[in-house]
C-alpha cells in the first residue's frame, strides 16, 4: 500500500513497488514519487550480512566510541555524529545550531548575487564552514556554481589530505591520482568523509575547477608547540601554500572552502593571525570573505546579516545568516529543497542493535567513494535516506560498541 512520508507533501505520495532483479539475492526496490519527474531505484546488498570494518577505518571506528543510547556523551560526538548524517541528535546542544540576534541588512540583495557582485573585483573568496552543519557545504556548492563563469577555477579545500613532499605516485591520495574522477574517495580526506561534502566534490568535479590542499604538513615537532604557537604555525603554512600556488599561476581565480576562523581577516583582539589575514598580507590580494558561522537562525529564509558589534570591524566582508535547521525523519531539510528525495530504508536493512551505516551510491560506482548519502542509524529508528532521482546500490556497515575501559 503507498503511504504517506513526513515532509514529502510538496513531491506528493511516496510509492513502493516490488521487482525480481536479474542478479540473485538482490530485490530492486522502485520508489516513485508522482507529482514530480524522477524516480529512485535501491538495490539492496546481495547479501544480509554487514561488511567488517577496515582497520584503518578511523571514522568508523570513532562513531563505535558513540554509545547509541547516549550519543551526546562523548567531546567529539558532534563533528562525528555529523560525518555520519545524523545533525538531528546534535543540533538541540551544539553551539553551531544556536540562533544569534543577528540584524539582517535592511534592502541587501540575495546572498549570492551579494557574492558574485563582489568576487568580480578579487581574484580569492574564502567561504567558511560549521564542521557540523552540511547546509554550509551546500551553499558553497552554490557559491562554486555561480563563480564559474566568472573565470574562477581553483576550489581550494582544508580538508582535502595533503601528502608529504617526494610521496610516489602510487601513494597519493585518489584525487591527485585520478584527478578525472568524478567523485571524492573516502580517502581524500576527513570531512570529506560527510555526504554532503561529497556532493561538493562531484558538483566541483563537473564543473571543471582543479582541486587544491593547502593544509599544514605533518610534523612531529607540532606536539611541542603551545596551542598559541600551533595556530600561528598551522595558519602561515596554509597562507603560504595558497600563496605559492597564486604566484606560480597569477591569472588563477581561488574559492576556498575552510573551517570557522581561518577565513577571519583582520587580526583578532588578542593578536591572532589566522590564514585569510596572512594570505592578504603575503599575496597583497584583498580577498572576499564570507562567514556562514557568525550568524543562524535570524529567519525564515537565507538572508545576509550586519557584522555583531564584537567582532571587529573587517572581519568578514559578508556575513550569511542561515534559517534555523529543519529536520524530515531525521535528515536536513535544505537537502529535500534542493531537491532530493526522501527515500525510507528498508526495513529488513535496519539494525536490531547498536549503529548500523547505510550507504547509497550510484550503480557501478567505486564502494571507495563518497556516496551520494550515508548515515547511521539505531534499532527503531525511521530514518531517511536524502537522494536525487536514480539507481543506487545500498551498502550497509554494522558498527561494534568500543570496549568500554
Amino acid at each position: 500500500m503507498p503511504r504517506k512520508d513526513d515532509g514529502l507533501c510538496r513531491f506528493g505520495t511516496l510509492g513502493y513497488a516490488m521487482a525480481v532483479h536479474r542478479r540473485p539475492l538482490a530485490p530492486v526496490i522502485c520508489l516513485f514519487v508522482s507529482a514530480c519527474a524522477g524516480q529512485v531505484t535501491l538495490i539492496p546488498p546481495p547479501t544480509p550480512i554487514a561488511a567488517p570494518i577496515a582497520k584503518d577505518d578511523y571514522k568508523v571506528r570513532s562513531l563505535a566510541d558513540v554509545d547509541p543510547a547516549q550519543p551526546l556523551a562523548g567531546a567529539m560526538a558532534g563533528q562525528t555524529l555529523s560525518l555520519f548524517g545524523r545533525e538531528d541528535l546534535i543540533a538541540r546542544t551544539s553551539s553551531d545550531y544556536k540562533p544569534t540576534a543577528c540584524s539582517p541588512i535592511a534592502g541587501a540583495g540575495d546572498a549570492i548575487g551579494t557574492i558574485i557582485e563582489r568576487a568580480r573585483k578579487t581574484s580569492i573568496v574564502i567561504v567558511n564552514e560549521s564542521h557540523e552543519r552540511s547546509e554550509h557545504r551546500g551553499f558553497t556548492a552554490r557559491v562554486a556554481r555561480a563563480l564559474r563563469p566568472l573565470g574562477y577555477d581553483v576550489l581550494a579545500m582544508e580538508t582535502l589530505s595533503i601528502p608529504a613532499l617526494g610521496t610516489p605516485d602510487k601513494f597519493l591520495p585518489p584525487y591527485l591520482k585520478r584527478p578525472d574522477q568524478l567523485y571524492f574517495e573516502d580517502t581524500d580526506g576527513y570531512y570529506l568523509y560527510e555526504a554532503g561534502f561529497g556532493r561538493l566534490g562531484r558538483e566541483a568535479k563537473a564543473l571543471g575547477y582543479r582541486l587544491l590542499p593547502y593544509e599544514e604538513r605533518f610534523s612531529e615537532t607540532a606536539a611541542t608547540l603551545s596551542l598559541d604557537e600551533g595556530i600561528a604555525r598551522r595558519e602561515t603554512a596554509q597562507a603560504e601554500q595558497l600563496a605559492a600556488y597564486i604566484a606560480a599561476h597569477p591569472k588563477a581565480k581561488l574559492l576556498i572552502h575552510v573551517g570557522y576562523s581561518h577565513a577571519t581577516e583582520v587580526p583578532r583582539a588578542d593578536g591572532q593571525r589566522w590564514m585569510a589575514t596572512r594570505l592578504k598580507a603575503i599575496t597583497g590580494i584583498d580577498p572576499l570573505t564570507v562567514s556562514q558561522t557568525t550568524c543562524r537562525g535570524g529567519g525564515s529564509r537565507e538572508r545576509l546579516a550586519v557584522l555583531p558589534a564584537e567582532q571587529r570591524p573587517g572581519t568578514f566582508d559578508v556575513v550569511v545568516d542561515h534559517p534555523t535547521a529543519k529536520f524530515v525523519r531525521g535528515r536536513p531539510a535544505w537537502r529535500v529543497a534542493a531537491g532530493d528525495r526522501v527515500v525510507s530504508i528498508p526495513t529488513a536493512l535496519r539494525p536490531a542493535k547498536g549503529w548500523r551505516i547505510v550507504e547509497a551510491r550510484p550503480v557501478g560506482e567505486s564502494e571507495a567513494s563518497v556516496p551520494m548519502d550515508r548515515v547511521a542509524i539505531r534499532p527503531g529508528e525511521d530514518i531517511a535516506l536524502l537522494l536525487p532521482p536514480g539507481r543506487y546500490q545500498l551498502k550497509v556497515v554494522d558498527v561494534p560498541m568500543a570496549a568500554k575501559e
